[in-house]
């Protein structure tokens, strides 16, 4: 964390070894993959995006994982999600770690828009490094797990910035805030800088399932924060009721941080379950 706006959130230990156990993956990654780091997307510091391939050419165009760091909306960075490449790449396939500008100094819908315009980047530019724009995937962790539900479940805000309303392929949501309505005011009010019931609605991906037809895998921690836990099952009763492609999975014994290392596991569960996802989404 470098600049102004996460120099401002002081982590706690447990955030503080977390993110140093991302680092670290993020930099075995760097070791065994190719990697076009820091690829600016706006001319903001934090509007940048990592690409993570694999270290042998594909002689085919490779699905691609979009994924968002989490922090609450308010700290974290891109360099953090590294950790999770080697688990997707093997498939083969590309993954993108993107970074958003933080609150409070960006506002709703500035993170969200920031990840949008990340996606668009991806959608016109991957097929230089090997990713098909066709099979694009998107996941996140707690905040990251809210911007990529909000990217899936909002076609009308891809096809505004000139996307096709189904550029997303399938979410991969881990512990999400999924309505922000029941969520921590401090944290919703610090990234909304709103309690406008019309504002909390437009940002809640609970609020946004409506003929939703992109497939979800909604995981959660056994031991997750407590407002978080009745959001991952909430969100899919909500697209199991429009008829969505929907899987839960529940990391047994784990935490909010811990059940996001798993997702660099490469025989984890969770990974095993992107890779089949990427190469055949259930419909």
């Amino acid at each position: 964390m470098t600049d102004t706006a996460a120099s401002q959130v002081v982590p706690t230990p447990a955030v503080q070894q977390y993110a140093q156990t991302c680092l670290e993956g993020a930099q075995t990654a760097r070791e065994q993959l190719r990697v076009e780091p820091d690829i600016a997307f706006g001319s903001d510091e934090r509007q940048k995006l990592d690409i993570y391939m694999p270290a042998e050419e594909a002689s085919t165009p490779m699905p691609v994982l979009v994924f968002m760091h989490g922090g609450g909306w308010r700290q974290g960075s891109k360099d953090w999600m590294g950790f999770i490449a080697p688990s997707v790449t093997c498939l083969p396939a590309v993954f993108v770690s993107v970074g958003y500008r933080l609150a409070p100094q960006t506002k709703y819908p500035g993170a969200e828009d920031d990840c949008r315009a990340g996606l668009g980047w991806v959608y016109n530019n991957i097929a230089r490094y090997g990713g098909d724009p066709e099979r694009i995937f998107v996941g996140g962790h707690s905040a990251g797990g809210h911007l990529a539900a909000m990217l899936a479940l909002c076609p009308d805000r891809l096809e505004s910035c000139g996307l096709p309303s189904d550029t997303v392929k399938g979410c991969f949501a881990m512990a999400g805030v999924f309505d922000l309505a029941t969520s921590r005011p401090d944290y919703v009010e610090n990234f909304l800088q709103s309690v406008d019931p019309d504002t909390i609605e437009k940002a809640s991906p609970i609020r946004q399932v409506a003929g939703n037809r992109v497939p979800f895998h909604i995981s959660i921690g056994e031991h997750d924060n407590p407002h978080l836990i009745p959001h991952a099952s909430q969100l899919a009763d909500a697209l199991m009721e429009q008829g969505s492609p929907v899987e839960f999975m529940r990391f047994d014994g784990c935490d909010h941080l811990e059940m996001n290392l798993k997702a660099g596991e490469v025989d984890g569960q969770w990974a095993r379950t992107v890779r089949q996802w990427m190469q055949s989404p259930p419909m």
